[in-house]
Order: C-alpha cells, then sequence, then structure tokens
C-alpha cells in the first residue's frame, strides 16, 4: 500500500490511477475499469516472447553443458539433434522480440528518444551476432567430431572429442548469451539516460 502525498487516503497499488485514496475523487467509469490498452497488449506480448526465448534457450544451455560429460557419440549427435529442433522456436520468439519491440517504440514514440531503447537492440543485435560466429560452428565442430568414417573408425579419437566438448567455449557462449541477455534487462528495467 502506498500514500498517497497530500492526503489521508491509501492509494492500494492495484487500483487505478485515481481511484482510491484521495479526497473527493469519484468512482471511476465503469467502462473504463479494467480495461487494458493495446499498449499494455503488446508489452505483454513483448515479455511472453523474451520468457519463449530464453525458455528455448534454456534447453539449448542444458544440452551444451549435458554433453560435456557424455562419451557416447550416438548419445551426444541425438542431444544436439534435440537442441538444433529449438532453433525454429528460437528464432520466431527473436523475430516476436524484436517486432513486438519496434511496435511498443510506436505506441511510445518517446521510446525512440532514448538511448536505453537503441542500446536494447544493438545489445541483442551483438549478441545474436556473437552467437551466430561461436555457437554455431561449435555445434559442427562436435558434430562433425562425432562422425564416424565408413570403416566404422571415428574421425577423430574419444581424447580429442573429449577435449572439445570440455573446452572453454561452453562457458564462452554461455558468457555470451548471459552477459547479453543481463546487460538488456538492465537497460529495459532501468532505462538509464545517460
Amino acid at each position: 500500500m502506498v500514500t498517497q502525498p497530500g492526503s489521508s487516503g491509501v492509494l492500494l497499488m492495484c487500483d487505478p490511477p485515481g481511484v482510491a485514496g484521495r479526497a473527493g475523487t469519484s468512482a471511476p467509469d465503469s467502462r473504463s475499469y479494467g480495461r487494458v490498452m493495446p499498449h499494455e497488449w503488446i508489452r505483454f506480448l513483448h515479455i511472453a516472447s523474451a520468457i519463449g526465448f530464453v525458455g528455448v534457450h534454456g534447453a539449448s544451455i542444458a544440452v551444451l553443458y549435458a554433453v560435456r560429460n557424455e562419451s557416447d557419440r550416438g548419445r551426444i549427435e541425438a542431444m544436439l539433434g534435440f537442441s538444433a529442433k529449438t532453433v525454429l522456436a528460437m528464432y520466431v520468439s527473436l523475430g516476436l522480440v524484436v517486432g513486438t519491440g519496434f511496435w511498443l517504440g510506436f505506441t511510445e514514440p518517446r521510446f525512440f528518444s532514448q538511448p536505453w531503447y537503441w542500446l536494447s537492440l544493438a545489445t541483442l543485435a551483438a549478441t545474436t551476432v556473437l552467437m551466430w560466429f561461436v555457437a554455431r560452428p561449435f555445434g559442427k565442430r562436435v558434430l562433425a567430431a562425432c562422425e564416424i568414417r565408413p570403416s566404422g573408425v571415428p574421425r577423430v579419437s574419444d581424447e580429442e572429442l573429449s577435449q572439445i566438448l570440455r573446452s572453454q567455449q561452453t562457458n564462452v557462449i554461455t558468457l555470451i548469451g548471459v552477459g547479453g541477455l543481463g546487460t538488456i534487462l538492465y537497460l529495459m528495467v532501468f532505462r538509464p539516460g545517460f
């Protein structure tokens, strides 16, 4: 509960502006109470698609760390195959994050003049490009290391495969993703003006 400055009443966080706690205010118009404006729906879709994006990436990150301790090439390929199946959902949710982010900018034109808005987009773009050039080649390298020649001999020895899987690449990929997401979250919550 929050006390409204200059009044003796209490304004509840869930009440619409002008409803409770102010002396002399009338009851809200029943037609407007509880109505959600398009901006709120767009913001809801933006947050929901961001949650979807993070959820899909959660599966990929789990696979990235699970394969580190795996030695069965078939299981490694199966886990990476599962991770690859989430790519479409990742791109759809990423597209929704960007699309609803721009849409929010049009419903709140002041966003376009704010540095945090553009820095968020730049951070997302930079993180996406870094992931493309770091995570994607790593996945291809692991799959190539799991291949078996027609003669039945692995292309890469078990020791080399283990070195690839346990390399610091996994941590670098995680750092890029978590760092980018954390930066975007900071910019969108605190909206620094610089």
